[in-house]
């Protein structure tokens, strides 16, 4: 589908730059303006059809950190989102800086992240997929801000006008990753706010440490490593999950961790008690990151006649494309190894383990049973979205 095909009228495809299960994403542009776009096609006759609900989700949105969305329709056998382009996923900026991320960077991004998921929220919808992939950085002026991403398994968690909250059930499908994924929503608890927010401490902590403790845990099968995953995090205490963390952090998910199922979280709180971590420690939530400020300095002209030497015999060329050669080879890489199953993608397909009560598994797993259980679900079952 590349080349010259024109798609919502208006727009060309350039060149495909990413996919999935749904389908592919193209970077395309603006027949008259030139504008870069990103085109999201999936077919029309899928299972599961998603963009256009997506496309309307966000529309729906709109805001800051919201994706614009510039057209969305249906042409031929094809459903089409055209969007905003933007830059790279917070997950592979931190493989390209060797996942050493200083607290001011981390904590900044945080911040932001709960910004962006209080604005889907306050527009009725809980994301149910938090991870690093999932937020992107804008390009050019906003090259600094955190945009959201990939609503595919978005939900509304109240009736925009009556505000009627969604019901409490368990014995649902795990919806999200699973190495982000609330305690909750492992055990089949119906997701609400509370688990997007549990969900960014999550990442906040993968970018403090650099891994999480339940990362290569090894099973029988999926179920049973993901039945691993969720045991570890129930069993880990606060006080050894947050060691050598900024100490805002145990209070933080205390407090997360209490909310109830229709309770509406506290943001400003939230935001307070994050802040007061670059209070303590003396930085400001300018959004400078250290590889901004690295990638600058690299970038600026060298004084001495030797410079103009090496561009002319052009080595200072072949230094720079070496460079970028080995970060896309480091991307790639991660991109074929990460996504093992407790981050590849979002599980569906299975059930967890009724629990009679939920404070079994704080208190061990004699109880768990260990068969998942085969009720029908009431809800659809969702493909995966990029």
């Amino acid at each position: 589908m590349e080349g010259y095909i024109r798609v919502g009228g208006k727009y060309i495809l350039r060149k495909k730059i990413g996919g999935g299960s749904f389908g592919e994403i193209f970077m395309g542009s603006h027949i008259e303006t030139q504008e870069e776009v990103a085109v999201k096609i999936e077919n029309a006759n899928c299972s599961v059809p998603q963009v256009i609900n997506e496309a309307k989700l966000m529309r729906s949105i709109a805001g800051v950190g919201i994706p614009k969305v510039y057209w969305y329709g249906t042409e031929g056998s094809y459903n089409i989102m055209i969007q905003e382009l933007l830059g790279k996923s917070l997950e592979d900026n931190f493989a390209e800086i060797d996942r050493r991320m200083s607290l001011k960077s981390a904590t900044n991004l945080c911040l932001q992240m709960i910004q962006r998921i209080e604005t889907v929220h306050n527009h009725d919808y809980i994301h149910r997929d938090i991870k690093p992939d999932n937020f992107l950085f804008g390009l050019g002026k906003k090259q600094s801000l955190v945009y959201i991403i990939d609503f595919g398994l978005s939900k509304k968690y109240r009736d925009n006008k009556t505000k009627q909250h969604i019901q409490y059930r368990d014995n649902r499908t795990l919806t999200g990753t699973a190495r982000y994924a609330s305690i909750n929503s492992h055990m089949g608890i119906e997701q609400s706010r509370r688990d997007d927010l549990e969900g960014i401490i999550y990442v906040y902590l993968y970018f403090l440490k650099g891994s999480l403790p339940w990362q290569g845990l090894k099973g029988a099968n999926k179920q049973d490593k993901y039945l691993k995953i969720m045991n570890m995090k129930a069993n880990t205490s606060l006080d050894h999950l947050f060691r050598g963390c900024p100490s805002e952090l145990i209070p933080l998910m205390s407090y997360i961790k209490g909310l109830r199922f229709e309770e509406t979280p506290n943001y400003d709180r939230i935001k307070e008690m994050i802040q007061s971590i670059g209070e303590r420690n003396d930085f400001a939530f300018d959004n400078v990151f250290e590889w901004r400020k690295k990638k600058s300095e690299s970038s600026s002209p060298r004084r001495s006649s030797d410079s103009a030497i090496q561009v002319k015999k052009g080595k200072k060329i072949k230094k720079r494309q070496s460079k970028e050669e080995i970060k896309t080879n480091i991307i790639e890489q991660r991109k074929s190894l990460q996504y093992n199953e407790d981050i590849a993608s979002t599980t569906v397909e299975h059930r967890w383990p009724e629990f009679a009560d939920r404070r079994q598994v704080m208190e061990g797993r004699n109880k768990i049973k260990d068969e998942p259980t085969c009720d029908a679900c009431n809800e659809k079952k969702e493909c995966l979205i990029f």
